[in-house]
């Protein structure tokens, strides 16, 4: 990769960066994984094949596709031969200056195929929406890494994800139908327990904030998140530990109390659990790759709720 960069602060709030299938040969292809950032992939040269959910779409040089958070996904090349690809990966929760209606569209993003808003997009309508230059600068900022890049890059994925907005809308007329719904108050609890990730969480409190009982809170999490509110815990603690792990030098026993977790025993059985290694072991190949890897937990998680796809 020539080009990487990550979001101040931790957990992040952005990654964007090159991909080359012939420098990272041991990362391609990109086995089937699902994450709580959005991501937006653009091919640069060869043709991608992108699997998301049931959908599989052939992506050319200058095409792009969007990527909602917790859908199961795997990259790979359509002809076998090398491919590049720009990524920018972000969390409308933790880019918090983004405007309080925009929750609308995070909530959006995470289910956009249950109101059909389109993830395709052709080359003819990257430029349209001026997808390529924007995403072009991320990664030109990526590259500079100075005191500003931070700042410049949080404001294109500002545009980023407001041309991703203006295309939906484009396309779908009834898009304000959407917005003009009762708001859903389940879809903010995985961004809750992001925000909120180093404090007890209980399911059963979760459950009041939405004003449900338990039971019924939880049936009704599975069965639009397809899995268990326990489950979301679980894995939005590991990833937070991941991301620990791999962009600071935090003692463990630090990381656990910044997770949430009760003591560091827990969080090294918890982590080796979904990871299949010991946190020292992640840490280890982080270094070794210079970059965040690919989810190692995410094939072993219960796949997202055949209505999600």
């Amino acid at each position: 990769m020539s080009e990487h960069s990550r979001g101040a602060g931790y957990p992040l709030a952005y990654e964007c960066f090159r991909f080359d299938s012939e420098e990272l040969p041991q990362l391609f292809p990109v086995k089937p994984e699902s994450h709580y950032f959005s991501e937006v992939i653009m091919v640069r040269s060869g043709v991608c094949r992108v699997t998301r959910g049931s959908l599989v779409c052939t992506l050319h040089p200058g095409e792009l596709i969007y990527i909602s958070p917790l859908i199961r996904h795997a990259i790979d090349s359509a002809d076998g031969k090398p491919v590049v690809y720009d990524a920018v990966k972000f969390s409308i929760t933790r880019l918090q200056e983004l405007p309080a209606y925009l929750a609308y569209l995070r909530s959006l993003s995470i289910d956009t195929a249950k109101v059909h808003l389109p993830i395709y997009m052709t080359v003819e309508d990257v430029n349209t929406y001026h997808m390529g230059d924007i995403i072009r600068e991320c990664l030109y900022e990526a590259g500079q890494n100075d005191f500003m890049s931070d700042l410049h890059i949080r404001a294109l994925i500002y545009l980023l994800v407001s041309g991703l907005a203006r295309f939906w809308t484009d396309k779908r007329k009834s898009f304000a139908d959407q917005l003009s719904r009762p708001h859903d108050p389940i879809m903010d609890i995985p961004s809750y327990i992001e925000q909120h990730i180093a404090e007890p969480l209980r399911v059963e409190d979760l459950a009041e904030r939405c004003s449900l009982s338990y039971p019924w809170f939880a049936k009704r999490f599975h069965e639009f998140f397809g899995m268990s509110c326990k489950q979301c815990i679980e894995r939005l603690r590991v990833e937070a530990v991941e991301h620990y792990l791999a962009y600071s030098d935090l003692y463990l026993a630090d990381i656990s109390s910044r997770t949430g977790y009760t003591d560091c025993s827990h969080m090294v059985k918890d982590f080796r659990r979904m990871t299949g290694m010991t946190p020292g072991q992640y840490r280890s190949l982080m270094k070794s790759q210079g970059r965040a890897a690919i989810s190692a937990f995410s094939e072993q998680t219960s796949p997202i709720h055949p209505s999600k796809y």
